[in-house]
């Protein structure tokens, strides 16, 4: 079990995996004990959250737009050369509803998509197609298929409001190709 604490911070463990990682399905479990207070996803001032799980892909570039392209060469030349091209947020927030989809408020390459809202202080379990969630998120780049996994992410975000965030993660299985 891993244990994510935020005071007015972002606690986030990353697992990078091999190359070439095909991953089809990934399942989980989560609880939130401490939700982030004024947390709005759809304002860069608000954009925490008490719980996240994202899938990182290794999009290749030419999959993307002129001006995509540029500003990912750019952040991986600025801030971090495994800047992935893609990924996919599963989130906890108080406010969305289950099932609603929206771009990160800093760029749209990260697409999120709320599975809980509320209730804290209990496990629940996740398990969701990679394939069907990539072509949701990403319509156009998902008509070369879905890329290769670079990574997949553990957080509790409550940098943006200054305020905490606690939850709990396990039991994150990877089904692989």
């Amino acid at each position: 079990m891993l244990r994510a604490r935020a005071d007015a911070s972002y606690a986030n463990l990353v697992h990078e995996l091999a190359p070439a990682t095909i991953a089809t399905r990934l399942a989980w479990r989560w609880r939130i004990d401490q939700p982030v207070a004024g947390a709005d996803l759809t304002r860069k001032s608000g954009d925490d959250v008490p719980a996240r799980v994202c899938a990182l892909f290794d999009l290749p570039l030419e999959r993307l737009s002129a001006g995509d392209r540029f500003r990912i060469r750019l952040g991986r030349l600025l801030f971090d050369p495994k800047l992935p091209a893609a990924a996919i947020c599963y989130v906890w927030d108080e406010k969305l509803a289950a099932g609603t989809w929206l771009a990160n408020a800093y760029t749209d390459r990260v697409r999120m998509l709320v599975l809980r809202q509320g209730s804290t202080g209990r496990w629940f379990d996740e398990s969701r197609d990679l394939r069907a969630d990539f072509a949701a998120a990403f319509p156009d780049e998902s008509k070369g298929g879905l890329p290769a996994l670079a990574a997949v992410a553990l957080s509790a975000d409550a940098d943006n409001t200054g305020t905490a965030a606690l939850s709990y993660f396990g039991d994150v299985v990877l089904e692989t190709e």
